[in-house]
């Protein structure tokens, strides 16, 4: 049927909201909470189909707030591609406070919005430096941030804001973020509360028909628009000016069908093909252009010969709003426009705006818009595309950066390789794989036979694609192809690959015909790319674990260790540790918003600046000065496998620990968490069990911060073995022998949990289960869990009868500590040989074990030295020294939470005639997992505002945990924390 239009000045009125009682009471509730730094606060995400009342919600919070400071932004489509443009909006207002925020978030957040040159803007500190002026503006008066239309804000800005709000806790900020169900791609708002909004209930939806009706409203009519609209506001409302006044009196007859689109576009283009040709072509071009290039359009519309009061036409039929004439009185206009029109058409209005677009003011925008007028190949256009893709990675914008650089390769009549290389890896830095291969299926077919460079460089990001997939197959033949390739060349590029490769045949099976670790190794001995005088810590472990791989253990250790004492004093850059695309895998980890390699065999994030580094684009000639390895290697993984190798506990805890502060201080959360994964791990064997669980809790949340799929028990596997939860083991166990190593290939992880399962067995004093899990992991003998597991095969096999696998473990166990010469290494040795011997040399042993372990931080062991002395003690009737020792085995495994060694240890001294003690916890237990974060860095001296930085929350949040902490504890100052916190961190 045909429209009545132009519509009347009563339906351009603002429209009363009818109904929704109860979702503003919850989004009430929403903001007094976050008003009163309790309760819910944060943030909430009102989602629905277009037209469902999201922004006359938001309209109404606004209004109802008269006490909080209201700001908003929108999301526009047009701006999707410029990196940040939402958040400047929204933080417009609170610039002023830039100079007031550490030095890096600063400098970030400058960065992102082009006040600062030659430096990127990491993501994370943006967010942290968002939360920071937030947070800040909040203790002022409390704040209402309102984001509409969150499924056209750019990628950057959503990443932030979703960010934020998960981050929001005890400040007075209250986040209230709206946006279409029906989003495309991943959603980096996964994690934060929902209130979806459906259509209004059938008395609401009568209710708004009646109050917008000129006439009689018939309740039959009013009944089948209600139903055939789902209760949609904007369908209802159109209904209502679209119908006739005898359709909606019930007088006459309504149509089969009501005007209502599936989806409400289809219906906006109708009304604009209603339009006048050249009010038409108006509209065309705002859509085309930019909010902020109101200007511009103008001067485009001149270009056009399209006079001003075009636009009267738009505003009359209620498609522009009256108060800016260039707005769209609703979002689905601007598509409905745009999509709508002929493709010829398009291209004439972008040659326009192009046309009058600064070329120094809005490089960006202009070399778009040409883009978006040409036809077939274009070596100018290109070369502007790749300029703007430059300027956009230097703002921290991946997603405008993939997008010049596809359409650079696109328009390109050479130089197409290193353009959809360099494509593919901004889309994959984006978490988007699928057309990450997509760009490289395309570099693919355009390679030539002399092009080694680029095909080496091609393998690695495919390789890259599938460890994002956790697809470790094949991996390590591509890139020891691609760096044989290029290693007379390009040789630190190819120890790039040569790296990359080793970590994956090291962690990996392969599969039946599949490069081995032996052959691996083998080809980076042997590689000319790999120079002995190298001493960078990423060079040594290549070689140590090539050498441990390839030759034995004992050539390997001198370089293993060096490794580990390089981190103490090699000088860290910026780049390596915010770059490790196999940062998390096996230890918990996956992905945010630029990290690539967020579902793989490994996690981690994107790649560092090697790939965008040349004028091409096509990487840059890894030359200089920059240390090869940094940016492909998961350093604190490898530091860990080397330092279980060599039973170095101080030095790979020193590396953890540096690697953690230096992620810290550079916002690289993606290698954070896995070093904090790892710190975790060294805190389990410390027998700080509740370090422990800290530690995996804050890397838990900082993967939902990343919006990353929540951490399971697998990652946990060794601290629930110790603490002897034999369900939360075995079932941890079972999903890492199905998920990581039987899908995914992963080996490593595989072997990780049958030592833990080792380890359970042993405590419970199930010797034969112990030995039959240790056994294969022996057997394989991989880097790190192939040496550390040999005190539990012969401890194992002693207790089980089998002395032939009990010796060859001690033999392997002899050798290896002799080499590595550490108190862990030797006091492992000495219990080993104390659990072989006669009685005349065992209590020698014994005695020596627990002196060396002693001096370790290896306190698990430590304690288990302690209960086989004196369980060995009391099988000789001696008593009183067996006491001894058991006594201060229970304490110590009670201490930690080690049940089941503890309940060994209390069996063994019942039977000498003693009752263990019960032990009874500190107040201190009562602490959540941010309390005693905060609490453990405020007793070490740091003041708020640097806690905050380090945990990434803001100034009032750690206010609001140290009142907290100061209750639950009874301590009245900062100086009372560090005893008690001491006994907390021993807990399970």
């Amino acid at each position: 049927m045909t429209e009545h239009l132009p519509v009347s000045a009563r339906a351009l009125r603002r429209v009363p909201l009818v109904g929704r009682h109860e979702e503003l009471r919850v989004l009430a509730g929403h903001v007094t909470g976050a008003q009163a730094q309790d309760g819910p606060g944060g943030a909430v995400l009102l989602t629905g189909e277009p037209g469902i009342g999201k922004t006359r919600l938001l309209d109404r919070l606004a209004g109802t707030c008269p006490e909080h400071r209201v700001v908003q932004t929108a999301g526009v489509r047009s701006e999707a591609r410029l990196g940040f443009a939402a958040l400047h909006g929204l933080l417009r207002p609170f610039l002023d406070g830039l100079d007031t925020l550490p030095p890096p978030q600063r400098e970030a957040l400058g960065a992102a919005f082009g006040r600062v040159s030659g430096t990127a803007a990491d993501r994370y500190l943006v967010g942290l430096a968002t939360l920071t002026l937030l947070a800040g503006a909040a203790t002022v008066r409390p704040l209402l941030a309102l984001v509409d239309d969150v499924q056209w804000l750019d990628p950057e800005s959503a990443d932030v804001l979703a960010f934020v709000g998960r981050c929001l806790h005890g400040d007075a900020v209250a986040l209230v973020l709206a946006g279409r169900d029906d989003r495309d791609g991943p959603d980096p708002f996964d994690g934060i509360p929902v209130l979806s909004l459906t259509g209004l209930p059938p008395a609401d939806a009568r209710d708004l028909l009646a109050a917008n009706s000129a006439g009689r409203l018939d309740p039959a009519v009013a009944d089948r628009i209600a139903a055939e609209t789902g209760g949609n506001p904007l369908a209802l409302l159109r209904l209502t000016r679209t119908l006739t006044a005898e359709q909606l009196s019930g007088t006459a007859p309504l149509p089969a069908a009501l005007p209502v689109p599936g989806p409400l576009r289809a219906h906006f283009q109708r009304r604009v093909r209603a339009l006048p040709a050249e009010t038409r072509t108006l509209l065309l071009l705002m859509a085309a252009a930019a909010p902020q290039e109101s200007a511009e359009r103008w001067r485009a519309a001149g270009c056009l010969g399209i006079p001003a009061h075009a636009a009267d036409a738009a505003t009359a039929a209620g498609i522009l709003t009256r108060e800016h004439a260039t707005g769209f009185r609703h979002p689905v206009f601007r598509s409905a426009v745009y999509w709508g029109a002929e493709a010829a058409d398009r291209r004439l209005v972008h040659a326009a705006l192009a046309a009058v677009t600064d070329p120094v003011r809005a490089p960006d925008r202009r070399a778009w818009h040409r883009a978006e007028a040409t036809v077939g190949l274009d070596a100018e256009v290109a070369g502007e595309l790749e300029a703007a893709a430059r300027h956009a990675r230097a703002g921290g914008g991946p997603a405008a950066q993939a997008a010049f650089l596809l359409r650079a390769a696109e328009l390109s009549p050479t130089d197409r390789v290193p353009r959809f290389l360099a494509a593919a890896r901004a889309h994959l830095a984006l978490g988007n794989p699928a057309s990450a291969q997509a760009a490289l299926d395309r570099a693919e077919t355009e390679l030539g036979p002399g092009d080694a460079l680029l095909r080496a460089r091609v393998r690695q990001t495919r390789t890259r694609v599938d460890l994002y997939s956790a697809r470790l197959t094949g991996i390590p033949a591509r890139l020891l192809d691609a760096a044989r390739s290029v290693a007379e060349s390009d040789a630190p590029q190819a120890r790039r690959l040569l790296v990359e490769g080793l970590a994956a045949a090291v962690v990996g099976h392969g599969g039946p015909g599949a490069t081995t670790p032996y052959e691996f190794a083998a080809a980076v001995l042997a590689s000319p790319a790999l120079r002995p005088t190298d001493s960078a810590p990423a060079d040594l472990l290549l070689r140590g674990l090539a050498a441990r791989l390839h030759d034995d253990h004992l050539s390997a250790v001198p370089l293993l260790r060096r490794a580990l004492q390089a981190f103490g004093s090699e000088p860290l850059g910026s780049e390596p540790f915010g770059s490790e695309p196999f940062g998390n895998g096996a230890f918990g980890g996956e992905k945010f918003g630029s990290e690539p390699f967020e579902n793989g065999a490994f996690g981690g994030e994107d790649f560092g600046d090697e790939d965008f580094g040349d004028e091409k684009f096509g990487g840059e000639e890894f030359g200089g000065e920059e240390e090869p390895g940094w940016d492909g290697v998961p350093l604190a993984v490898l530091a860990l496998f080397a330092a279980e190798d060599v039973w170095d506990d101080v030095g790979g805890r020193a590396a953890c620990t540096r690697l953690a502060g230096h992620a810290r201080d550079t916002g690289a959360l993606g290698a954070l968490q896995t070093a904090l994964m790892v710190q975790a791990l060294w805190d389990v064997r410390a027998g700080r069990f509740g370090a422990a669980r800290s530690g995996f809790e804050e890397a838990a949340e900082l993967a939902a911060a990343m919006d990353l799929p929540p951490h399971g028990p697998a990652q946990q596997i060794e601290l629930l073995a110790w603490s002897g939860r034999e369900a939360e083991t075995r079932a941890a166990a079972a999903e890492i022998a199905e998920v990581w190593e039987r899908q995914h290939g992963n080996d490593d992880f595989g072997d990780r949990a049958r030592a833990c399962l080792a380890v359970l067995e042993t405590g419970l004093g199930r010797y034969p289960q112990a030995l039959a899990c240790a056994r294969v992991v022996m057997e394989k003998d991989r880097p790190g869990t192939g040496t550390r597991v040999l005190h539990e095969v012969v401890e194992a096999g002693v207790r089980s009868g089998d002395h032939r696998a009990a010796k060859q473990a001690l033999a392997r166990l002899e050798e290896r500590a002799a080499a590595s010469g550490t108190p862990w290494a030797k006091g492992l040795l000495a219990r080993c040989r104390a659990l072989m011997a006669d009685d005349e040399h065992a209590e020698a042993y014994y005695a020596e074990s627990v002196e060396l372990l002693g001096r370790t931080g290896i306190v698990t062991e430590a304690a288990r030295s302690r209960l086989l002395y004196g369980e060995w003690l009391r099988r000789r009737r001696r008593r009183g020294q067996a006491r001894d020792q058991l006594r201060t085995a229970h304490r110590m495994f009670a201490g930690m939470g080690a049940v089941a060694f503890a309940e060994r240890a209390r069996a063994g001294l019942a039977a000498t005639g003693e009752q263990a003690r019960t032990r009874t916890g500190p107040a201190g237990r009562a602490l959540t997992r941010r309390e005693r974060e905060v609490a453990r860095l405020a007793a070490g001296g740091v003041m708020n505002a640097d806690i905050a930085v380090r945990l990434f929350i803001s100034v009032s949040t750690v206010e609001y945990h140290l009142g907290k902490v100061f209750r639950k504890l009874g301590v009245t100052s900062r100086r009372h924390l560090t005893s008690v916190l001491d006994a907390e961190a021993r807990l399970p």
